[in-house]
């Protein structure tokens, strides 16, 4: 038996956010960042670090959901080097629309400056916006 082809397409969804050093209130503490619907599946992605944290000992980053807090940083992004880190890809669909979580800690002194962008792209698997073929 052939396989069965499907027409339906659709273009990559981007989603951004940015998180300046006094955003998270308390540090610590998993935040609600970007909103995915149901069937979500995050192809592509990273976190840019614009301005470096100037925290005195250290500055991280996990981005996850709910369920599992890094699932898309294999290792806590470092926020006091500017740059950008890939997101770590593993294929895994929302099934219910929910809030990836983004998780920021810092030790030493507070940080007075540090900016940086969180980048998404997904598709929402059964939704087409047009068809091919």
């Amino acid at each position: 038996m052939p396989i069965k082809k499907n027409s339906g397409r659709q273009g990559v969804i981007v989603a951004s956010l940015f998180i300046g050093f006094a955003d998270p209130s308390p540090y610590g503490t998993a935040q609600n960042a970007i909103d995915l619907p149901g069937n979500a599946v995050v192809v592509g992605g990273d976190v840019t670090v614009i301005t470096p944290w100037n925290s005195t000992t250290t500055a991280t980053l996990q981005l996850g959901d709910a369920a599992v807090p890094a699932r898309y940083t294999s290792a806590p992004v470092d926020l006091k080097t500017a740059g950008r880190t890939a997101l770590t890809l593993t294929g895994y669909k929302h099934s219910v629309a929910e809030s990836l979580k983004a998780l920021l800690a810092q030790t030493g002194a507070a940080a007075t400056a540090g900016t940086a962008r969180v980048t998404l792209q997904y598709f929402v698997e059964g939704r087409a916006a047009f068809s091919q073929g």
